[in-house]
């Protein structure tokens, strides 16, 4: 596969379940999100003018238990990757998910998971003959202190290449009450720094490994990105965030 490199440009709507000023990390409603990626890049061994156009709403339902610490949390979503190398004719894949996860404190300790069965269709055309992904996450976390969690786990996916298995490291750090690190590796990291209650600035890190199913085989997508964003908070539930960044 040959590698390229592109400018994203991430705009994101996101409804909140929490408010950043209170607590972090939080937990999206409802997201939509479209990222453009328009040409070559700055950074680019083989000179390709790769297009990449993405777009996804997903949605995270929580229900609580009577212990308000616990909850199952169910995670729909689609998504659509578009993508052009040079003059080639455009290519489009899909994805339809249903995400479940069991989010867990153990009782009289520092200890809490996070559990996750996913099923997922991914094809260049959704139909009843899309073969179905089946995969899931097992993440459990450590309070260190009221500061700093650890994160440790493991990530396994039905991939179309085969089974593909990934470990996972993490952290949640408030490092001061303007700063916050975030995130589990190698999926994604965060930084966050507070300006005002209603303007946050950072960085992003995300490595996203896909495959979709297409006449020829599948297409398997491995696309790594570096970002810088702004969000807006027009209350404390609703927030627009857009990202400028490099694809790598």
């Amino acid at each position: 596969m040959k590698r390229f490199s592109s400018i994203l440009f991430t705009a994101t709507l996101l409804l909140s379940l929490a408010n950043k000023v209170t607590a972090q990390p939080y937990l999206d409603i409802a997201k939509l999100k479209y990222t453009n990626s328009p040409e070559k890049g700055l950074i680019n061994q083989n000179k390709n003018d790769v297009k990449l156009h993405y777009f996804s709403f997903e949605t995270n339902l929580p229900i609580q238990f009577n212990n308000k610490r616990d909850a199952i949390i169910i995670s729909p979503f689609f998504e659509n990757w578009s993508s052009q190398i040079n003059n080639n004719n455009p290519q489009s894949y899909y994805s339809i998910a249903l995400p479940v996860t069991l989010s867990k404190t153990m009782p009289n300790t520092k200890w809490a998971f996070l559990l996750t069965g996913i099923l997922r269709m991914n094809d260049s055309n959704i139909n009843k003959k899309t073969k179905m992904q089946v995969g899931g996450a097992l993440i459990m976390s450590n309070k260190r202190n009221e500061s700093l969690t650890w994160k440790l786990g493991l990530y396994v996916n039905n991939d179309l290449f085969g089974v593909f298995v990934v470990p996972l490291a993490g952290l949640d750090w408030q490092i001061n009450n303007r700063n916050m690190l975030f995130g589990v590796l190698p999926g994604n990291l965060t930084y966050e720094h507070k300006i005002t209650e209603h303007f946050y600035y950072g960085a992003n890190f995300r490595a996203i490994t896909n495959s979709y199913r297409n006449t020829n085989g599948y297409w398997r997508i491995d696309e790594n990105q570096l970002g810088i964003y702004l969000d807006t908070y027009f209350n404390k539930n609703f927030v627009l965030n857009i990202e400028a960044g490099h694809s790598l």
